[in-house]
């Protein structure tokens, strides 16, 4: 049986956070395409990511490559809904992508030898 919550709570939950500090900033009128802000939102993600990859209790690799796809699609699809209109070349950046990787390791790095 599918576990939704494993499977979209806990990508939308770190991408609701990584968004909610970009509004910030931009609310702030802090240049949000600053180096700092790539280090800080990949911090957010890499925390966000290990809580939810600990939480996941994924058994295997195999269901835990499964589990990080599925997140990257997650993410994808928000990025695309809610990113792409208001950030001109988002999915050109290397940073987009970068994060994308990190999204689809953790499960993997974390899951239950």
């Amino acid at each position: 049986m599918i576990d939704w919550k494993k499977l979209l709570l806990y990508p939308v939950a770190v991408w609701v956070v990584i968004y909610l500090f970009i509004c910030v900033l931009v609310g702030l009128k802090i240049n949000a395409n600053a180096n700092w802000v790539m280090v800080v939102t990949t911090l957010i993600s890499l925390v966000g990511l290990f809580i939810a990859s600990r939480a996941a209790k994924v058994d295997g690799i195999g269901k835990a490559l499964v589990l990080g796809i599925a997140w990257v699609l997650v993410m994808v699809i928000l990025d695309f809904i809610l990113t792409k209109p208001f950030v001109a070349g988002y999915f050109g950046s290397w940073k987009t992508y970068f994060n994308y990787g990190i999204t689809f390791l953790m499960p993997v790095i974390f899951a239950r030898k």
